[in-house]
């Protein structure tokens, strides 16, 4: 059995990449006035690791008088974080981890955020 499921307009189906509009995102984020983010943490197997995080996706709605809210969506994850030839995946994951943390702290400190959804 298939199921449909119509994406409701407001929604922006379209992922934009923080690191490649990083002017465009601080923009968005003084206009915006709520602001979510979720969390995606690197796979292992096993449960006794740390846990490293892989990528933020973040939300930043806009409300409009008369109008549907305006919901933009972006993302910054491992990919935009280059890696060295002679670094170790293990390495590689904690400097992800780290880089990406500083930006959830910066962002945390520039502006009131919500983890989870609306």
């Amino acid at each position: 059995m298939t199921t449909i499921v119509e994406k409701p307009p407001r929604f922006s189906s379209s992922i934009k990449k923080i690191m490649d509009s990083r002017e465009e995102f601080s923009k968005q984020i003084k206009n915006s006035k709520v602001i979510t983010y979720s969390l995606e943490y690197f796979a292992n197997c096993f449960a006794d690791d740390p846990k490293h995080l892989k990528a933020i996706h973040v939300r930043l709605y806009n409300f409009h008088t008369n109008h549907r809210p305006e919901v933009n969506n972006y993302v910054i994850s491992w990919e935009d974080i280059p890696q060295d030839e002679e670094e170790k995946w293990n390495d590689f994951q904690s400097k992800v981890n780290n880089q990406l943390m500083e930006f959830l702290s910066d962002l945390k400190l520039q502006t009131n955020v919500i983890e989870g959804s609306l």
